[in-house]
Order: structure tokens, then sequence, then C-alpha cells
């Protein structure tokens, strides 16, 4: 599963084109596929893995391998993230490609396991012969993958959350690999003290944060915003992605009584095993940012409307079209939302948990799709060039002002999303937008 920043913000398929597409889904995404879609799927990704590469004539496919999670602790990012990708994938082959080439998806399950990870990506270009690559999903995956890609030359667009200060190095920042979505866990935390503990006044602020290389800077980014806005963190603890108890984190951080916790947690279970833990202690105490919460699935799996009482979620990308103030600055932002929820409800994602997951996926297929056509090509090389160079707002649930440079491809000059809170009968109320 982000609020408007300066540039400190570095700092952190349905229809008869589903053969060319390849759309990939899985049985896990809470949908069943007709046996004729299935074969259809099955003939395109086999047809992709025999080929030499799409994009070398006017009819080849563009043939993007996704490594993502389908199962491990991240098979939630990995899931959700192939979502969007897939509504993408459909609305440009519908409208008969980008550049003129349709768009072949292939799915790879990196099993939430870095090594796993790395070695697809060789799989993708030696065997699969790839164009391009979307993915890992989570800062460790990405982080093994990342260096493969630059080896081989390999345009890769990563669904991690971060850039710098990740575990990659500085030589690999600036190669073929390129961030496709900003630090969310930084934008979260933005998003806090923008929307809530400013407004409110709160002085006193705990943070948890998982250990992986994304999560664990959250103290560090809440500790550099504090002076400015008038808190300061008085705890912080650690959790492990996976471990079913919380408890003694969430103990330690009741104990310096904060007026708020910030979540730094990987979205999906480790979440709902924090808020169960605080909740079982106390009922009432804010927690901020929820990613990915805003639907009725998370909620009921907390413990319902009670459970998640002052629990500030990052709102869906619909919140996002209402929490926002239409104006010129946020006109791109407000548009590629709503380009995205049809392109979602187009694909058949339209549920409202499918369009609240999936828009990172989204993100990745826009900037790429874009940089070809400012390449006015689809050759990696001219691509990875326009990428280097590329300014383009995505939206959804967090909107991005990406200003990429050759020193710097992760530069984004402002963030925003909508924040929510459940109410009693289980509906989300939108928080009144906090202008930064």
């Amino acid at each position: 599963m982000d609020d408007s920043r300066s540039s400190s913000a570095r700092l952190f398929s349905r229809n008869r084109d589903s053969a060319q597409a390849g759309v990939p889904s899985r049985s896990r995404r809470r949908r069943t596929l007709g046996p004729a879609l299935a074969g259809a799927i099955l003939v395109a990704g086999l047809a992709a893995g025999c080929s030499s590469g799409g994009g070398g004539s006017a009819s080849s496919p563009i043939v993007i391998c996704e490594i993502a999670a389908t199962s491990g602790p991240f098979a939630q990012l990995g899931t959700d993230d192939e979502l969007g990708a897939t509504a993408w994938a459909h609305m440009v082959n519908k409208a008969g490609g980008v550049q003129g080439h349709k768009v072949t998806l292939v799915p790879e399950n990196d099993a939430s396991d870095p090594a796993t990870a790395a070695a697809l990506v060789h799989k993708c270009v030696t065997q699969v012969h790839a164009n391009y690559i979307f993915g890992p999903e989570e800062t460790s995956t990405a982080s093994a993958a990342i260096p493969v890609a630059n080896q081989l030359q390999e345009v890769l667009l990563g669904w991690q959350s971060g850039w710098t200060g990740q575990g990659i190095s500085d030589a690999n920042l600036h190669s073929y690999a390129f961030p496709g979505i900003g630090n969310v866990f930084f934008a979260d935390d933005l998003a806090t003290v923008s929307q809530l503990i400013v407004p409110r006044k709160y002085t006193r602020v705990a943070v948890v944060e998982d250990n992986a290389p994304g999560g664990l800077g959250n103290t560090q980014y809440m500790q550099s915003l504090a002076a400015k806005n008038g808190y300061q963190v008085v705890a912080s603890q650690v959790t492990n992605p996976g471990a079913t108890d919380d408890t003694p984190q969430a103990l330690n951080l009741l104990k310096a009584n904060p007026q708020i916790i910030v979540l730094g947690l990987i979205p999906g279970p480790d979440t709902i095993t924090f808020i169960k833990a605080v909740r079982a202690q106390n009922p009432t105490i804010p927690i901020s940012e929820c990613s990915g919460c805003a639907n009725s699935t998370f909620v009921n799996a907390v413990g319902g409307a009670s459970a998640m009482q002052d629990v500030y979620m990052i709102g869906t990308p619909e919140n996002v079209l209402s929490a926002i103030p239409s104006t010129s600055a946020s006109a791109p932002a407000l548009a590629d939302t709503k380009a995205y929820i049809a392109a979602m409800t187009a694909a058949g994602l339209g549920s409202s948990t499918d369009i609240d997951e999936g828009g990172e996926g989204w993100d990745t297929g826009r900037e790429l799709a874009a940089a070809m056509t400012t390449a006015k090509s689809v050759s990696p090389g001219d691509v990875k060039t326009a990428l280097e160079h590329q300014t383009i707002v995505t939206g959804g649930i967090q909107c991005y002002f990406w200003q990429r440079t050759p020193s710097d491809y992760s530069n984004i000059t402002q963030i925003d999303s909508a924040v929510v809170t459940v109410a009693a009968g289980g509906t989300f109320t939108v928080l009144p937008h906090v202008g930064s």
C-alpha cells in the first residue's frame, strides 16, 4: 500500500485482447478466470517465453516480466502491485498498445525471498527475453534484484518503497533500474505529521518500524521532522515481518506515554498483528498511517469498526478525489487518479478493495508508457534515457510529482494523499485535508 512535499521527499483481462496482453491473474486475487481466458493467458505467457523479446518489429509485443511475491510475508504487496499493472496493460492494449506494440505481462513469484528475486531477473532476461521488468515489491527483494538488472542492462521499474538509504549501492542507483514509486513509508509519515500531529498539536510521538531496509527508516524520518513540527519521538520499537505477536513492542511504546503511534510496517498481516497488540492494551490511542487498510476486509481482520477506532488510514483513490482541493497544481494528479479508477474498472478490477490496492502497479505502467512516448521508441536504450529525465505526475492512492534527473532517479517534488477513519457503522470518513 502517502501529502504535499518539497524536494526533501527524495529521502526517501477481460476481453479478446487478453491473449496478447498476457494479463496475470491468480485465484488468491479474490476472483476466478474462465477457462477460455485462462488458456489465452497461458498461451501468451508461453509465447513470450519462446520469443526473443518484443518490440523488434511493428507487430511484436512489449514483454514485461513482473517479479512479485504471491507467497510469503510480502504476498499482499506483490499481489496488489500486479493488479494495477494488469489494469494498465488492459487499457493500453485496448487502445492499440504503446507506440503500436501490445503489452505482454509475464508474472514470476519471488516468494518474498531476495535470492529468488535476483535469480528471476536473470530468468526474465535470458529465458523469457523480457524487454522490461516491473518489481520486485519490497525493499529487501528489490535490493537483491536491482544489481542483477543493472549488470544485465535490463530496464527495471521497482515496486519497493524508497531508493537511497535502502542498502542499494550508489552505482546501482544510477544505472538501468528506477524506482517506480516514491518512499511510501516517508510519505505516510509526512501525512501523519501534516494531517494529524500538527493540527492536533501532539508533542509526544512513538514509532514502530519493521525489520526490513524500508521499514527501518521510519524513526529517522520522524526524528528529522520533529523539531520543525514541534514534537519529539519518545519511543521506537522494531517488529519482524511475519511475527504473530507484537505485545512486547506495544507495551514498550505505551510505557513512554505517547499521544500517537506512527506505523512503519509492511501492509497486510504485519499491520493487523500490531494494531491488535496495541488495542489489547489501549483501545483508543491514535495509530497512523495504515496503508492499504481502507477496506472492509482489513477492518474485519482487525476486529471490526470498534477495534479500528482512532486508526488513521491512507484513503482510497476515491477519497483522494474528494479530499484534495481541485487546483491547477493538483489537476494532473486528480486526472490520473480518475484514469486509474476507470482503468481498474474496465479491467474487471473495480471492487473497492482492488482499486485501493493496485496503485503502484499502475504507476510503473504509466511511467514506462510515458517514457516510450517521449522517446518515440520502445527501444530499452531510448526508454532508459527518457526515464532519466522524466517529469510526470501519477495518481491513485498516493499522488507523486516526479522530476527525475540522471543524478537523482527518485526526485519527487510533491506527494499528496487523503486520510480516513472508520465510522461506527463501518463506513469511512475522510479527514479535512490540511495543505503543507
